[in-house]
């Protein structure tokens, strides 16, 4: 059997750790996960978001507030590194210049909203990747070329494993609730929510109502996961949307 290395070792034993009893929940796990990666390699955030074939993204836990923002970002915007790497189906890294060139205007909102100057986007392991994607955040973008991709790779087999054991241990059954519940699924499950209102009110598909919510989101200032919050809430009227078809 291979030993794991020092990284995977870290990983583990922050994963082992008695976590605080409001992390304690099956449906917490990818949060654990995430603060785990962040213990184990030299990144400042980490978060898991899973792609559906129709190329919808569902975060499931990220380290922290500030992660979870970026992934927001990420999707409000439509593209980013996480979407590049389900895409190829590889492990990609993006510097700041790299953000700036690809995404203009999501370099812009990561650097107003967010500390973050570098990512590492690495797809999980079959058989939850690509649809699984692990984004690593860092502040410092010369962080990035120095991060020992042996040891993500060892983080990465030791998180797979992690989330197949969960979920053999607690299939997906009506009433269960699992690493694919927690609270920033929960919050994306309101976007689609949303797109079903924008697509009954204006007769529009779900890719149309999703660019109307996006749209809005643009213009402003906000992420998508508010905006449609504010509507399936009743806060917001579906009158104030521009119904968009691009």
């Amino acid at each position: 059997m291979t030993v794991p290395g020092p990284a995977a070792q870290r990983f583990v034993r922050e994963l082992d750790q008695l976590p605080p009893p409001e992390l304690r929940g099956p449906e917490m796990l990818a949060v654990r996960l995430a603060r785990a990666c962040v213990a184990a390699l030299p990144v400042d955030g980490a978060g898991l978001s899973l792609h559906d074939m129709n190329g919808l993204r569902t975060p499931i836990g990220a380290s922290d507030p500030v992660a979870s923002q970026a992934e927001r970002l990420q999707f409000t915007h439509g593209a980013g590194p996480c979407l590049r790497a389900h895409d190829n189906g590889v492990s990609i890294g993006f510097d700041e210049a790299d953000i700036a060139h690809n995404w203009p205007d999501l370099h812009a909102a990561l650097i107003g909203e967010t500390p973050f100057r570098a990512v590492l986007s690495v797809p999980l392991l079959p058989p939850l990747g690509p649809l699984l994607v692990l984004d690593l955040y860092v502040r410092d973008p010369q962080t990035l070329p120095g991060t020992d991709r042996e040891d993500v790779e060892d983080v990465t087999i030791a998180l797979t494993r992690a989330m197949v054991a969960a979920a053999l241990g607690a299939p997906m059954q009506e009433g269960r609730r699992g690493w694919w519940d927690g609270p920033d699924a929960l919050s994306r499950a309101r976007v689609w929510q949303a797109t079903g209102m924008v697509n009954v009110a204006f007769g529009l598909d779900t890719q149309d109502a999703l660019a109307t919510l996006r749209a809005h989101a643009f213009a402003t200032g906000r992420v998508v996961d508010d905006v449609a919050e504010d509507l399936v809430a009743g806060r917001m009227p579906l009158d104030e949307l521009s119904p968009s078809t691009t």
